[in-house]
């Protein structure tokens, strides 16, 4: 990535958090002024926002430091606990929400239709063109931002529902009705998030790599007996790392196994696996391997 790509990614996010401050201002007015469940359940979501984006600021800031003796491998595990961090958040709001709409339902209020509407319009708009602007992101980071945004804007948008409903019928559980609904996107949009970066955090093999394929790959290179102790892993969205044990053939020379090494090499590269540790063996060595 380079400097001038990184300078407008920074930008966006600190665009989107200044932004999404003055909407919480405006929807915690409307909110209070409307007297209007949705609404506030939508202005508290905001606030969510708020703090997704200035940590999700911070990590993507953060992740671009270099490697260091203490740090390694870098600093790419930082966005993907922001991303689990903020996906778990949407979760303890979602329950939130749920049982406040419950609540309202029980016992419902007046709410003001109109001034419902014209802050959902607000909303609607601003936060639709703050996700857009992070729909692309290929990252946990970016995609736990995307939709922290996407929430709030289908957020807005049940608001802007209620209150055609609240205006044309005067039927006022349906604050509650939106709001369970709300809770329920947060939930779904924010599950795959949860999903993958626990799988990250577990050291899982990356989704989209099969280590039957790479060994096969790997046996098949002329010299190589066989392929043991196979491991691939994920550092950072963009960081995917291997580490493998390689027997060469009993015919294969030692002088050649530097040629065979950097064969192997370029195959993993292929694979989009360009952090590799691979120990060369010949076929009389024997050591005991641990049971991962």
């Amino acid at each position: 990535m380079n400097h001038e790509h990184d300078h407008s990614d920074s930008s966006t996010f600190k665009l989107a958090f200044i932004v999404t401050i003055i909407l919480v201002i405006a929807k915690a007015w409307g909110g209070i002024w409307a007297n209007s469940l949705a609404l506030e359940a939508d202005a508290v979501h905001s606030v969510s926002d708020v703090a997704a984006l200035g940590l999700a600021w911070y990590a993507d800031r953060l992740q671009r430091r270099p490697p260091s003796q203490r740090m390694s491998f870098g600093w790419g595990r930082t966005e993907i606990l922001i991303g689990l961090l903020n996906a778990v958040v949407l979760w303890i709001l979602a329950a939130w929400f749920l049982w406040q709409a419950w609540h309202q339902w029980i016992h419902p209020v007046i709410t003001n239709a109109p001034v419902m509407a014209v802050t959902a319009i607000l909303a609607l708009i601003t936060n639709t063109i703050l996700a857009m602007a992070f729909s692309h992101g290929d990252d946990f980071n970016r995609r736990s931002t995307f939709w922290h945004l996407l929430t709030d804007a289908a957020g807005s948008a049940g608001v802007l529902v209620a209150a055609g409903i609240l205006g044309v019928f005067g039927w006022l559980p349906i604050n509650s009705v939106i709001t369970v609904a709300i809770a329920i996107l947060m939930v779904w949009g924010s599950w795959g998030i949860i999903r993958d970066t626990l799988h990250v955090l577990l050291e899982s093999t990356p989704k989209d790599i099969s280590l039957q394929a790479i060994m096969a790959s790997l046996e098949a290179v002329p010299g190589v007996e066989r392929v043991h102790d196979l491991h691939a892993w994920t550092v950072g969205s963009h960081q995917l790392a291997l580490a493998c044990h390689v027997t060469m053939m009993p015919t294969t020379p030692i002088s050649d196994s530097q040629t065979l090494l950097c064969q192997l090499h370029d195959l993993l590269a292929s694979y989009g696996i360009h952090h590799t540790t691979i120990q060369m063996e010949t076929a009389d060595e024997i050591h005991s391997e641990p049971d991962w």
